[in-house]
This record gives C-alpha cells, sequence and structure tokens, in this order.
C-alpha cells in the first residue's frame, strides 16, 4: 500500500513541477529598458510595499500587494496567469517573500525580479505614479473557477558534532510532503505529512517472582523508525480583503511572526518552541483581521494538545490572541498571549509574548522577543521566562551571518520539571546557492548557571531544502 501511495505522490509531484518557476534578476536601468521597449514587457507588475509607500510613487501600472499582509496569497492568486510577471518593493525582503508566495501557489512562470527597488528607481530619475493619479485596475483572472495545486516540499537535514562527547550523527529534523489547493481568490486548502522525530523505546527492564532483575539481550531496531503524521489539514476562507476564517490543523498564531523574521527556522527553532516544546500545529480555529496598513489581529481556538492528539479526557482547551503592529517596511512587532486550561483543578497555563525586529538596512536586521510563561503544561508553580536577541548581516549576495543569544530562566517549586537556568548562543554563516536551498555551517552551545548542570558544545552543518 505504501508503495503506491508513494508512487502516486512522485508521479503528481512530477507532473505539476514540467514546467518549472524561472527568476530574473535586473537592474533598474534593464528594468526600464524592458518596460519601454514594447518587446517581452511584463505582463502584470506586483508592488510587495503598504499602501501608504505605494501612494507615495510606484512605478506605472503596477499593483500594490502588501508581501507582509495575512492575505496576500489570496490577492496573488489573480496574477498566476501572468508572464512575465515583474516584481519589486523598497528592499528585497518583500520581493523575496512575494516570489516565495508565488512558488507556493504554483506559479509556473518567468519572475522578473528588480532588485535595486523604487528606490533606486526614484533617485536614478525615472518616472513614478502617485495614488493621486490613475491606478489600473487589477485585472480579472482569466478562469476563477480552475482551481490550483502546488506541492509542498521542506526537508530539515542536520549533521552534528557534540563536542563534550566527541559523538557524530545525522538526522533529520523535519520532512513535510504536501500539497496546497487554491480553489479561487476566496477559499484554499492545505495537507501536509510530517515524517517527524523517530519514535523510541526505552530500556527494558524484566525481574522474576522474586523481584530479582534479569538479564535482557535487547537488539530491536524498532526504536529508531520515524513516524509519518499529519501535520496540516486545514481549510481557509478569505472573506473579505481584511478577514480570513481558517480551520482544522493549522500553524498557532504565536509561530507566524517571529519565524518569519527570524529566517533561519531549518537551524534552530525560536524560543517558545526550544524550551518550552510548544507544538507549531494545533486542532481548531482561526480569525486574522487586517484593521489597517499598521495592525492587525488574530485570535484562535484550538485543542491545545498539538495536532496528533483529540481532545483529552482533560478537556483542555487553549484561547489565543495576537495583535501586530507594523508602523513601516523597516518594523515589525507582536504582542501574543494565550491560555490553556484543563478541569480536574489543574492550573491554567498562561503564555505571554513580545517581539520586535527592525530591517536597519537591505543587508542587517535585529530582532528580540521577551517570553512569560505561567504553570507550564498546567503544572502549578511551573513558571519559565526568557528572551531572545538574533541578528542576521548579509555579507555578499545569497551569504550572510548570523547570531543569536537566548537567556531562560525558571522559578518552580514542582518536583516533576527539571527546568534550568542558562544560557544558549547561535551562531554562524548561512548561503543559499539557488532559490529553495538553504546551507549552513554553525555553533550552538548551552551553558546552564550551575556547575554540576549539563555544558553542551555541537558543531552543526545546518541544510534545507523546499519547493
Amino acid at each position: 500500500m505504501m508503495k503506491h501511495f508513494s508512487a502516486i505522490i512522485l508521479v503528481i509531484l512530477l507532473s505539476t513541477g514540467l514546467s518549472g518557476q524561472t527568476i530574473t534578476k535586473i537592474n533598474l536601468q534593464e528594468a526600464h529598458t524592458l518596460l519601454n521597449s514594447g518587446q517581452n514587457t511584463p505582463e502584470c507588475i506586483i508592488d510587495g510595499r503598504t499602501a501608504a509607500m505605494f501612494a507615495s510613487g510606484h512605478i506605472e501600472n503596477a499593483v500594490n500587494i502588501n508581501a507582509f499582509d495575512d492575505n496576500a496569497d489570496e490577492q496573488l492568486v489573480e496574477y498566476l496567469t501572468c508572464n512575465p510577471l515583474m516584481v519589486y518593493c523598497t528592499n528585497q525582503r518583500r520581493a523575496e517573500t512575494i516570489i516565495e508566495i508565488l512558488k507556493n501557489l504554483g506559479y509556473r512562470n518567468e519572475i522578473i525580479f528588480m532588485a535595486d527597488g523604487i528606490n533606486g528607481w526614484k533617485a536614478n530619475g525615472y518616472e513614478t505614479t502617485s495614488s493621486t493619479e490613475a491606478v489600473p485596475e487589477k485585472p480579472a483572472p482569466k478562469n476563477e473557477s480552475s482551481g490550483k495545486l502546488s506541492p509542498i516540499v521542506q526537508v530539515f537535514g542536520t549533521a552534528a558534532y557534540d563536542v563534550e562527547n566527541e559523538h557524530y550523527g545525522y538526522s533529520f529534523g523535519r520532512a513535510h510532503l504536501g500539497f496546497q489547493y487554491q480553489f479561487n481568490k476566496s477559499w484554499s486548502a492545505k495537507m501536509i505529512i510530517d515524517r517527524g522525530r523517530p519514535t523510541t523505546i526505552d530500556d527494558i527492564s524484566v525481574t522474576d517472582s522474586a523481584g530479582n532483575m534479569l538479564n535482557v539481550d535487547y537488539t530491536t531496531k524498532e526504536g529508531s523508525y520515524y513516524t509519518m503524521w499529519l501535520k496540516f489539514a486545514s481549510l481557509k476562507w478569505q472573506v473579505n480583503d481584511r478577514l480570513s476564517l481558517i480551520g482544522g490543523a493549522l500553524l498557532q498564531n504565536h509561530f507566524i511572526t517571529q519565524e518569519r523574521f527570524w529566517g533561519l527556522r531549518y537551524v534552530a527553532q525560536t524560543f517558545q518552541d526550544m524550551y518550552w516544546g510548544i507544538q507549531s500545529t494545533d486542532l481548531g480555529f482561526r480569525a486574522n483581521y487586517k484593521l489597517n496598513d499598521v495592525f492587525s489581529i488574530d485570535a484562535a481556538l484550538t485543542n491545545g494538545e498539538g495536532p496528533r492528539v483529540n481532545q483529552d479526557a482533560f478537556g483542555k482547551v487553549k484561547y489565543a490572541a495576537g495583535l501586530n503592529i507594523n508602523p513601516g517596511d523597516k518594523f515589525r512587532s507582536r504582542i501574543y498571549y494565550h491560555a490553556r486550561t484543563a478541569k480536574d483543578n489543574a492550573s491554567t497555563e498562561q503564555m505571554a509574548s513580545v517581539f520586535a525586529g527592525y530591517t536597519i538596512s537591505d543587508k542587517f536586521r535585529l530582532g528580540g522577543e521577551f517570553n512569560y510563561m505561567n504553570n507550564l503544561n498546567n503544572a502549578r508553580g511551573t513558571d519559565s521566562y526568557g528572551f531572545s536577541v538574533y541578528s542576521v548581516y548579509q555579507l555578499v549576495e545569497n551569504t550572510g551571518v548570523f547570531l543569536r543569544y537566548d537567556r531562560l530562566l525558571n522559578e518552580t517549586d514542582n518536583t516533576v520539571h527539571s527546568l534550568q537556568n542558562g544560557n544558549s548562543l547561535i551562531g554562524g554563516v548561512s548561503y543559499s546557492p539557488l532559490q529553495g536551498i538553504n546551507l549552513s555551517l554553525n555553533y550552538q552551545g548551552w551553558l546552564a548557571d550551575k556547575s554540576n548542570n549539563r555544558v553542551e558544545n555541537h558543531i552543526l552543518f545546518s541544510t534545507e531544502f523546499k519547493f
């Protein structure tokens, strides 16, 4: 059965990838020549900035789609038939986000990427159009009823050397395989299978009737098998330009902003996932609402057990809400809160998080977050908190360096949890030879506050490929 399933998946992946997306990066002079040559001119031009920035001046005939809007993918669905399609923004991050979304939506034509951005365009004296002048209407989709199926493949691999124990190993942190289907501009669905962590079998002990321990020769390899499980299975309704509703096995809203800004999930998880093991997905519902170009809110009601477990006998329910504040192209921030309840007088788990990130230049970005957890895993008196500061600097095209420092503190009167206070340092070099391929040589270390607790030093080669 699994062989037939694998064959079907392979056929679909091959059939959807026969005509690959091509990306042509050009400078502003080449873009100006192209737009005025009358030959092979872009059928559509996407400006990935905010509405206010777009209004201050944009390339003639460009259409504004804010790359960081929650519903950017729904807006881009209308342009999947454009060939070629041109993308630009202020700096490269928004344009690259637009390109990534187009790829996920199954766009298979040519993308022309004006890397110099609108600032270079204006500085060179080229003409722009303001919002007070005529702005082109969005072209109606050529075939709105026809859906778009796109494959989703993402694999994290890590070769790690444990300096303290002189031990080497290779592992797959994640392997996602799935599909996204865009029914029309309002409805979409996603399903992803996760080849997650391996199943494990602890040491086996056997005693006789008198309680004497017997020797056990345990040689099975079953514990090294990896488990396939359903991570995402969600249906999304884009009600209008401001409101979207999603239900099923869905991405939890606290991960979205921080992980996108950190941008190195294949190297290490964000603070909440790394130290508290909060699931990135859960079963339930989420609503996103855009108030304006600066403020957006989201709220969720989920099981609180992760995507692999139905609601348990204790009836835990997780309520969550977040506020994004993004006043410009360079600054992003988020305030988040969740409460996970339980029956039988168990304590309510509560988490509060504050994040801020600033893109200082086209090459350098700096972010930080503070997280506080009360009654972790509904255990009374188990409190944990800390902060994470991270920065990324682009040395040359496709190559960057990064550094991250985490501080974790715990206050607990619960003997069940053995939480440690300590510091984590992560740093290294990242390289992206091609779109969808990321490589990193990095160091990850942990230094506990108490001398008798663990000290860890690891040298890692982290990889990610996705399409």
